[in-house]
Formats: C-alpha cells, structure tokens, sequence
C-alpha cells in the first residue's frame, strides 16, 4: 500500500514538472520576439494640414491604390493556423472618400482590405498627406474589411504583430509599403475633389450571415428568444447595408456616380484557415460587382470606387453552407451582398444634395492611465484568455479546441481580479512575461457624420448586441440635444486593433469573443460611455479633437519582405495551359505554368494577368466579360500562385483562370503577363 502510493507520488511529481517545463517552454516562445527581436522606433507628431480652399458647394473626390503585398507575407486572421502568402486569389485594395462642405471640416474616410486596423498607420498616414491636403489627423479613419487572407505584420503592438500571424514581428517595409500606397490615394481623392452630391441609406439582408456565437448571444437580459437552433442564429444578425453614395460634377455640368463607402457586419471569414493567398473573401465580390453595375448603368467618364467596411461584427459570420466553405461560397454571399445593394444605390437617385452636414471628431485614451471613473469598467491591463487558442466557432482545429483549457465555454469562477470568468492563457506567466506596453492600449475613437448618419469607430471588434448597446448611448445624445439622426453604425476595427467587445452577459459565457475581449466583462459600456461623450463635443465643437501632439511606437521587428534580385533570365512557358474542370467546392479553371521573375521583383501590387481572345489564334485583343468588363486581375478570376524559386532571379508559377466560359466555335483564348524587371510582355500558348 505504501509503495503503491509513492508511486503516485512519483508520478504526480513528474507531471508536475513536466507541465512546470511545457509552461515554461511556452513562456520562453512568447517571450522570445520581444527579447531577441531589434526594434523599429516610430515617432508621430500632428502636423497642421494646409489651409482649406474657400468654397460655395459641397467637393468631394474618390481615389484606389492596391496595396497587394509581396509573396511571402505573413496573413492575420487566423493566429497559428495561418500561413504565409504564396501570391494573389484576388488583389486587396485601398480606397479614400474626401468629403467637404463650406461649413465643415473635412472629412477623409479611407477603406482597406486589411485583417484590422492599425493606430500607428493611421498616424503616419495623416502625417505623410498633411504637407499635400486640408486633411487634419482627427478627420482621417481607417476602416477595414477584416479579410484573414490578408497581410499582417504593421499593427502598432508587439501581441498582435506576434499572435495575429503564425511567425512574429513588426516588418518595417510591408509598413512603410502599405503607408505609401494609402497616403497616394487620399492625396489623389484631395487632388480629384469637385463639387458633389450625397446621398444616405441602408436595406436589409437576411441570409448572408449567421451569429455564430449563440449560448453566449443568448445570456444577454436584452435577447428574450433563448433559442440557439440555425433558425435563430439567423436572425441574431445585423442585417443593414448601410451607403453613402457620392456623386460628382462632370466636365459637361451634370452629376455622375464617383462610388460609396458602406457598412455590413460579416467576418471577412469565408476563406478558412491554412490557405495560401491573399484574398479579400466576400468583400472583394461586393466592391467589384458594385463597381461594375454603377459604371455600366450610369456610363461615368470615370471608374466609380465602391468601399465597403465592417460594421459590429464579431460575432456574425459569412452563412456559407455546411460543409462548403471556401471560393465558391465566398463568391455567392459577396454577389448578393452587391445584389442588395446595388438595390439600394439606385433607390437613393432621388435623394443627392449638396446640402448635407458633416462633422467630424476624435479622441484617444491611453488605458494604461486611467481616469479615476475608468478603473471599475475597463481592467488596469490587458490579458488574453484561453478560450482565444481554441478560436472561434467554426474555426476549431482538432484537437487544441477540444480541450477544456481551451474549449469554449469554460469559465474561471470570476471572483479573483479584473477579468472576471476568463481563464488567462498560460496562467500568471502572461502577466509575468508580456508587459502591459506590449498589448494596445491607446484607445482611439472617431465620429463621423454625413446628414443623419453617424458613424463610430472603434478598434475592436464589436458583437452584434455590444454595438446595439453603443449605439442607443450615441442615439441618446442627438435626443437629448433635442436633434435627430436616422441611423448610428458602429464600425470595428477602425485606427487600431484591441481584440473583441462583448457585452458583460455575452462575457460571462468566456466564448472566443468573450476570451478575445482583452481589457475585461465592461469594455462595452466603457465604449459606450466614451462614443457618447466624443459625439457630444462634436455636437458642441465641430471638429473636436482630443489627440496627443506626439507618440513614439517602439516595436519588435523582422523583415518578410522578399529580397531584390537581379534578374538575368527570361520568362519561359513551363507547360502550356491545361483545363482543371470543376469537382466538390472546386471551381473549374486554366492552369498555365511559366517561369516568372522571383517575387521580390514580382510587384504583385501593379497590373501582372489579363486574359486575351481571338477568332483566328493570331490576332488577339482583350477579353471582356458578359458585363462589358475587362477580364484581368483587377476583378475576382484570375490568380497567381509561387510555386518554387529557380536560378537567374526567376521563379516558377501557376497562374490560374477561374471560372472562364466556354469558347465558341473557332474562338481561342491566350493568358498574358505584364512586363516586369526590364522583362516584356509575355503570353500563352492558345488555348480553348
């Protein structure tokens, strides 16, 4: 008997200091970057914009850069289970809105196809464009679509330059990449600025998107339905287009669509996880389809720029169905995305004026120094909880998310600190390892007005009922003023990431949202606090602004970016292209495989694939598509893929042609690449 139990006290001592190694192991992993790592110091000082230009209308101008990185880039989104980029499914793309009228700052809105915002970026930018535009940093936010097909690696703190990719570190010229690029559009839709009209509206849609996080959803005391079937998730859901359509003079004096900015509330989710190439995932169908329906329905001199953006979206995922997940599903939520909309657009043709307000505002709070009245609602640090390792509903993978630890819906009995029922990931050794300077902590909020539409940004990812709860706070604060607004949209993921919002019920059940939520159970009523007092002095103060004169981002970095080689082959066709036809959630497509200059040279951001056509395989010209469109990389079909590097500065590749119609009799079909590094263009053998 004695025996007997020395054994087991033999054994629960090594599995003790097993588990003591394992943590410690892990300890040193997630210590490692920010100890070894060299760092990249970033110093940002508001610089006064210039002078604004008097006027007697409205102006406004639109302007797109595309800011597709390089082969080789980590992607965020996924954490872990994310893999680096080997090319392009569909390109990402940066788009900026100037909106001014005489009475009114301006306002500067600029969409990305980005995993999340970033403060830092935000920051450069409206310095960089300071010198160039009338643009003051408190009028320019960044919002994006939150695709996880896309890069990371530019956020402005060390956790998620670590943790939002799978390998870590800040890279100073994917950053000073994506700067130039966005800098380039917002000074080009200053440069293009001409009188304008607006119009605001939204439409419902039902059926793209499901709320993935129910038992949570649920607990709410707002939410008496306490169903959790498919049903119910269903209608769990925000289900507004919100658009805010522009409308430019044209050189003949009439008014031409220049695009719009929107909101929607999906998770940029559709693509899952350990796929390879940069994608926009069902954003890139809504902008394009838009695109394209504005420009053949309204035959604009110019081509019309359609950005779309999150609104509070955390917990409602793409509705893809079981089973399916990927391109082809993607690809149908998107379109009807742009169906619905496209409604929309034509709906407001009746309701453009020059005579509309506009406002603008910002704030930043720093939550490592707390206000007094700040430290019962926000925790004095952020901490992560386990239950964000186990990922999202959806996302599992077998069997990390299985396991209690991990698992959703696990609670910590919530009475030792701050942050209540969540189970902190690697226990005190977080604390312990990773400073309170390593998380975000700058807090920043926008407002923006445009008529009866107020739109709050914050840099979190809000739950459907967390944004609910935020935008009643702000709706009170136009009623107690005595004035009205149609519609308050709170957008995440804008000028910084901070992980989740939820609601302090939604909190409780510590779901990934409720794990993610960094800061504890009452960041939600700590925004919604906030967002109100930030619309109230923009009420009192047009254009009010609370920012520091000066911040310093000191960041652990690494460079990903692929070297420059000097380029002394040339392009070879490798095989010529071969028909892959369509099988279970597969898309039928040409594959052609040639050898290309090696990526770094590659400069996947500027025009590389279109697609050419000919009736006696001689003479070819450029294929369009059913709607008029050129068939190239700038819409949804064609793509590239690194295969493996060769010598001479080359490269091989697979460029593929999604989805192409059938050729009629005697017609056939070329790919064709752009010039690159002193290289020419480059086509295909024919093909039909």
């Amino acid at each position: 008997m004695v025996v007997g139990v020395k054994k087991i006290i033999r054994r629960t001592i090594g599995l003790l200091v097993v588990l003591a190694l394992v943590a410690a192991g892990a300890g040193g992993f997630v210590m490692w970057p920010f100890v070894m790592y060299p760092k990249t110091v970033i110093e940002v000082e508001q610089v006064a914009p210039l002078v604004s230009t008097p006027q007697d209308t409205l102006l406004a101008g639109v302007a797109e850069r595309d800011i597709t990185p390089p082969v080789g880039i980590p992607k965020m989104g996924y954490s872990a289970w994310a893999r680096p980029a080997d090319g392009f499914r569909n390109r990402l793309k940066a788009r900026a809105f100037y909106l001014k009228n005489p009475a009114s700052p301006p306002l500067m809105v600029i969409q990305a196809d980005l995993p999340a915002s970033s403060l830092v970026l935000q920051r450069v930018v409206a310095q960089r464009v300071a010198a160039h535009t009338d643009i003051p940093a408190h009028s320019l936010s960044i919002h994006v679509t939150h695709t996880h097909s896309g890069p990371g690696q530019f956020m402005d703190s060390d956790f998620y330059n670590a943790f939002g990719s799978n390998v870590p570190g800040f890279d100073p010229q994917l950053f000073e990449f994506l700067v130039t690029q966005i800098a380039d559009a917002v000074i080009e839709a200053y440069t293009q600025r001409r009188p304008a009209k607006l119009a605001v509206g939204s439409i419902e849609i039902y059926g793209a998107t499901k709320n993935r996080a129910m038992a949570a959803y649920i607990r709410n005391e707002t939410v008496s339905d306490k169903r959790q079937d498919d049903a119910a998730a269903l209608r769990a859901v925000n289900p507004l287009i919100t658009l805010v359509r522009i409308d430019g003079r044209t050189d003949t004096g009439d008014f031409k669509p220049l695009g719009a900015f929107s909101t929607f509330a999906v998770h940029g989710t559709g693509i899952p996880p350990f796929t390879h190439p940069y994608h926009g995932d069902v954003w890139t169908f809504f902008e394009r389809e838009l695109e394209w329906q504005i420009e053949r329905h309204y035959q604009t001199p110019w081509k019309p720029i359609h950005g779309p953006f999150e609104a509070n979206h955390a917990d409602n995922n793409p509705n893809y169905r079981h089973g399916l997940r990927g391109d082809i599903e993607t690809r149908r939520i998107g379109l009807a995305l742009a169906e619905r909309a496209w409604t929309l657009f034509r709906q407001l043709d009746d309701q453009l004026t020059a005579d509309i307000p506009l406002n603008a505002a910002m704030r930043e709070i720093d939550l490592l120094a707390l206000r007094p009245q700040d430290e019962k609602l926000v925790c004095e640090r952020a901490i992560a909880g386990t239950a964000v390792v186990g990922a999202a509903q959806g996302d599992e993978v077998f069997p990390i998310s299985y396991l209690p630890p991990f698992q959703r819906g696990w609670p910590d009995s919530g009475d030792d600190d701050c942050h209540g029922a969540k189970r902190w990931m690697l226990g005190s050794l977080q604390a312990i390892g990773l400073a309170p300077t390593r998380y975000p902590h700058r807090v920043n909020l926008s407002a923006i007005q445009v008529g009866e539409l107020v739109l709050v940004g914050l840099p979190f990812e809000i739950t459907f009922e967390a944004g609910n709860r935020i935008a009643a706070a702000v709706t009170d604060v136009y009623q107690q003023q005595g004035q009205s607004i149609r519609q308050a949209v709170v957008s995440s993921h804008t000028n910084g990431f901070f992980g989740y919002s939820t609601t302090p019920e939604e909190y409780g059940a510590q779901w990934y949202e409720g794990g993610h939520t960094i800061y504890g159970p009452n960041t939600t009523p700590f925004l919604s606090r906030e967002s109100a007092k930030l619309v109230e002095a923009m009420l009192a103060q047009p254009g009010y602004a609370d920012l520091p004169a000066r911040t310093t981002f000191t960041l652990a970095s690494r460079h990903y970016f692929p070297p420059l080689q000097d380029v002394k082959g040339k392009r070879v066709e490798l095989q010529a292209p071969v028909f892959v036809d369509a099988q279970a959630n597969q898309e039928p497509y040409w594959e052609w495989q040639v050898l290309e200059v090696a990526p770094g040279q590659l400069n996947l951001h500027e025009p590389l694939l279109a697609v050419e056509t000919s009736d006696d395989s001689t003479h070819f010209s450029p294929l369009r598509n059913s709607q008029d469109v050129p068939v190239n990389d700038q819409g949804y079909d064609l793509q590239i893929i690194h295969d493996t590097d060769s010598d001479a500065g080359m490269a091989r590749y697979k460029v593929r042609w999604h989805n192409p119609p059938v050729a009629r009799a005697g017609q056939s079909y070329r790919l064709r690449l752009e010039p690159r590094a002193g290289l020419g263009v480059f086509t295909s053998s024919p093909f039909r």
